[in-house]
């Protein structure tokens, strides 16, 4: 992994959630903008029981924390969210209150970056980026309770 992010960078995001809500993680995986072969930072990271739309934009929070700290001037942001990515773009209507919470902390830090896009890719080139998640949210062992019916008496 390089000490030091180039200017312009392409990242993966994803966020996974077991049960809805349920345990949560987050996966980012960032690229070179020229080489999209070897990643130069990758996070997995557990962020607590939640719905897999929060999760979503979790990473994507996440992941332009990550962006400013490293001084990245120019990004493109890879997701699989078809909700995150058209609540976004405008085309869908944000409906509840802790959802526009999280589009308003995305915008205020999206504006941080010289320039910074999103597209919408398949879940089948999203690899990396749920492979992380999936692995964050499989931090927490969930306790699977039986329950077993008891015959009725006739």
């Amino acid at each position: 992994m390089s000490s030091r992010a180039p200017s312009s960078v392409v990242v993966y995001i994803d966020g996974a959630s077991r049960g809805n809500p349920g345990p949560s993680g987050i996966g980012i995986a960032v690229f070179p903008y020229d080489d999209q072969t070897k990643s130069i930072a990758e996070i997995s990271r557990y962020i607590g029981i939640t719905t897999n739309n929060v999760a979503e934009y979790e990473a994507l929070i996440h992941a332009l924390k990550w962006l400013i700290t490293s001084n990245v001037k120019y990004a493109t942001i890879k997701l699989d969210s078809e909700l995150v990515y058209k609540q976004l773009s405008g085309k869908y209507k944000v409906r509840s209150p802790h959802m526009a919470i999280q589009i308003e902390r995305v915008e205020r830090m999206k504006v941080k970056i010289e320039a910074c896009s999103f597209i919408l890719i398949p879940r089948t080139e999203n690899k990396i980026a749920n492979r992380l998640a999936q692995k964050a949210a499989k931090k927490v062992k969930i306790n699977k309770q039986s329950f077993t019916q008891e015959k009725l008496i006739k």
